[in-house]
């Protein structure tokens, strides 16, 4: 998958939503948290006083103590407050020679009397604090207002960001990049996004633009291939009928002024005649298999005794080189396949066993039933295949020797034919070298 979804991502709506409650939520905290500070401006010396009478009301039994006396007027200054503790009418402790003055300018203090035990001994606090400077209207409310508007426009400001860096930057760069597209640069890449629909568009764009590239370059390779397929075949037609055209042409001058000469003449140009229409009838063949997408017509056959009789009709042609065709015996392999198709893919592989295998040679053919399925195997005793051949051998036109001489090279698209028909009925056709030298050919249905 693309980088694009690697991130997580939201729908579009639910940013919607988010952007919208953060509209009011932060100015609202923003708010919240202002009043709380505001608040607190305003209740100190409340708070201060509140925190004095606690701490004196704990420790009562301690007002003699000179250390608690010490510690107790440390902590409570820091909250600007004084303290004058009394014992039945007498004073026990001052923490400030003037409290009224104290921190402040001895208007300001606010004085408060508590009793904190009624019976003997009789103790009593006075406690002095700041008083708020102003009335509570004068505290600073203003803010309130400054604070709202700030976080609604530092809210605004972030959600504007946002979209921008995850929605209007991505789809720019998509604009850019399908202009691009246009003009055959196929190599883009797309900013991430957090916005699941802009993330998916710009995965996708990206996929296809791949699968453009990867269409391209097959295309191109297509077309160098047609282009070498009809080199091929003007090559292997072009042979054959400009020597046709040369023994007619003596034929007809009486360059031949001999029966046996015209006898000669007339069967090599028979020969190229016979060599034209394999090769015509291979192409023909070749072009139904693969641009016209034949269907084979399955029916069900014995494959067995499909072997048995192409090899008894080639077993003259075999005698009469010199080489020994056998098929080994073996179960009945029965198979679902176009009689007529697996007739000429066999023939095929049988042909060109023939034709590379030299006089005293054998061709053996073999066949047996396995849990996937039917397999054959035709080898011979010929020069092999050599190693670089191997993975052009099913190539169109293709043929292994150096030179392009039909009588051994063949038209070079026998085995192309009979891969193409075993891999339409759902099997396969390799080609490897036999351990004790040759070719040996495996066809799987």
């Amino acid at each position: 998958m693309s980088a694009q979804l690697q991130i997580r991502t939201l729908p579009i709506r639910r940013w919607l939503a988010l952007a919208l409650a953060s509209v009011f939520v932060v100015p609202a905290l923003a708010l919240l948290i202002m009043g709380i500070i505001i608040f607190r401006e305003t209740r100190g010396p409340q708070d201060a006083t509140e925190l004095a009478i606690a701490r004196l009301d704990v420790d009562v039994a301690r007002w003699h103590d000179p250390a608690w006396q010490a510690a107790t007027q440390t902590g409570l200054a820091a909250r600007g407050v004084d303290f004058v503790l009394t014992e039945d009418d007498r004073e026990l402790y001052r923490s400030h020679a003037d409290p009224l003055a104290g921190s402040g300018d001895g208007e300001t203090r606010l004085a408060t009397q508590l009793l904190f035990s009624e019976s003997a001994p009789r103790r009593v606090a006075t406690i002095y604090a700041d008083q708020q400077r102003g009335p509570p209207e004068e505290a600073r409310f203003w803010l309130l207002p400054i604070a709202a508007l700030s976080a609604l426009l530092a809210t605004l400001a972030g959600i504007a960001w946002f979209f921008g860096r995850a929605m209007v930057r991505p789809l720019s760069a998509t604009s850019q990049a399908a202009r691009r597209v246009a003009s055959g640069d196929l190599a883009i890449a797309l900013p991430a996004s957090r916005i699941r629909e802009v993330a998916e568009v710009n995965s996708a764009f990206e996929g296809m633009s791949a699968a453009l590239g990867t269409s391209l370059r097959r295309q191109t390779q297509l077309e160098q291939e047609r282009r070498l397929f009809i080199g091929a075949i003007v090559h292997d037609l072009r042979t054959p009928l400009f020597s046709l055209r040369g023994y007619l042409e003596g034929l007809e001058r009486d360059l031949a002024d001999t029966p046996e000469a015209r006898a000669r003449y007339i069967a090599v140009a028979q020969d190229k005649a016979a060599a034209l229409e394999r090769l015509i009838s291979d192409l023909f063949a070749y072009t139904r298999l693969e641009y016209l997408d034949q269907t084979p017509k399955r029916e069900e056959l014995d494959l067995s005794a499909l072997l048995q009789r192409l090899v008894d009709g080639l077993q003259p042609q075999a005698e009469a080189k010199g080489v020994r065709l056998l098929l080994t015996d073996g179960a009945t392999s029965v198979v679902a396949g176009d009689g007529h198709l697996l007739t000429r893919a066999v023939e095929n592989l049988l042909d060109n066993a023939l034709r590379h295998t030299p006089s005293g040679g054998v061709i053996t053919v073999t066949h047996q039933t396995t849990p996937d399925g039917v397999t054959f195997t035709v080898a011979d005793s010929g020069p092999g295949i050599a190693a670089h051949d191997l993975p052009h051998l099913f190539q169109p036109l293709y043929r292994g020797e150096q030179s392009r001489n039909r009588r051994s090279g063949g038209t070079g698209l026998g085995l192309t034919i009979a891969r193409r028909i075993l891999v339409a009925h759902g099997g396969d056709l390799t080609a490897a070298k036999a351990a004790a030298g040759g070719a040996l050919f495996t066809g799987s249905l």
